[in-house]
């Protein structure tokens, strides 16, 4: 049985609740983060702390324990749940308010389970969305409109969504967007959560590749050479078709397979020999 974190106890999954009034549950008032462990290492923890921080700073939540703490205790979560590859999610709520409105003591949540990636050799089919997520830049637990258009989303045949919004495209539910054009990697740079993977690669292909982050209209994605998505759940996957009708000629494009073999050397060399204690 996986064996989670709450409030400084590890408790079996079964066991693991929190009480009513949590403003998480209230309001939907909290934050989060993702990220894996591959073989006991966690890849990019220090980004993901960072952006947890700055998460939990924008919604005026504290986090109970430092930095220092939270690696402790990551660490002992991937010794209870042994697995090749765990999912680690960290929960910050508004914690159990007295009036069912106003922010108590900050409730987190740690949990870890198996994981597995999406498994798409064709590639993903992606619906159109009219929505702008609130407060794009932060991993909040606010995700209604997805999942009131899950659906309709299932009925096209959809892996998940292309957020637009006057004429513009961000950002899937979940992953972040990129599109190559005219032999150049582009990447929409406003109304989007600026993720871990996404900033990895852009990393990685700075000095291959011309890459423009700038507003991307919604035809300009649809006419594109390759599309592809990036995420911690995902790494580097391709995206052929939208509302039904296929991107370039429809399948996994070159650049997409070649940076999904880049990324995941690279994915490589920063877990090898590395602790949690690391920076990475």
């Amino acid at each position: 049985m996986n064996i989670f974190f709450i409030n400084n106890q590890y408790l079996p999954e079964n066991e693991s609740n929190i009480n009513v009034t949590d403003l998480g549950l209230l309001r939907g008032y909290g934050i989060f983060d993702f990220f894996r462990a591959v073989n006991g290492h966690v890849l990019f923890l220090e980004d993901h702390l960072d952006r947890f921080e700055f998460s939990a700073g924008k919604f005026q939540l504290k986090i109970p324990h430092s930095r220092e703490k939270l690696k402790q205790i990551i660490t002992e979560l991937i010794r209870l749940n042994p697995a090749e590859l765990l999912g680690i999610k960290m929960i910050l709520t508004g914690g159990y308010s007295l009036d069912g409105y106003a922010p108590n003591d900050p409730n987190l949540i740690i949990i870890a389970k198996p994981f597995t990636f999406m498994n798409k050799p064709n590639g993903m089919h992606l619906m159109t969305l009219e929505y702008q997520r609130e407060l794009p830049e932060i991993k909040s637990l606010n995700y209604m409109v997805p999942i009131l258009n899950r659906a309709k989303m299932i009925d096209m045949g959809a892996d998940d969504y292309l957020y637009h919004k006057n004429g513009e495209v961000s950002e899937l539910s979940r992953s972040n967007l990129f599109l190559i054009k005219n032999e150049k990697l582009i990447t929409p740079d406003k109304n989007i959560l600026k993720g871990v993977t996404r900033k990895h690669i852009l990393k990685l292909v700075e000095s291959r590749f011309t890459i423009e982050e700038r507003t991307v209209s919604l035809e300009e994605a649809l006419n594109a050479d390759e599309l592809f998505t990036s995420g911690s759940t995902k790494r580097v996957l391709g995206i052929t078709k939208v509302d039904n009708k296929p991107i370039g000629n429809g399948k996994i494009g070159n650049f997409t397979e070649q940076l999904l073999d880049l990324f995941l050397e690279y994915e490589k060399s920063r877990i090898k020999g590395t602790s949690i204690n690391s920076h990475n």
